[in-house]
């Protein structure tokens, strides 16, 4: 599933993020970044963010990344 876009921290630059429901698992696996990643964003290094989480916010640095809620 794609879900809407997000907003950059670092950047104000546009982020994507998708989630999968693997057969047998109890949370969703997230993929969340830039949909350009620019040269010049502080938070780059911390993109992709992934991992299972019943929400995006509950990602590991979602809270360097994402402006507002997601």
């Amino acid at each position: 599933m794609i879900h809407a876009s997000l907003v950059c921290q670092g950047c104000s630059g546009t982020l994507y993020a998708v989630s999968t429901n693997g057969a047998g698992a109890v949370l969703p696996a997230w993929e969340v970044d830039h949909d350009h990643t620019p040269a010049s964003c502080p938070v780059r290094s911390l993109l992709p963010l992934e991992g299972a989480a019943a929400r995006i916010q509950e990602l590991l640095d979602a809270g360097h990344v994402l402006t507002g809620p997601a």
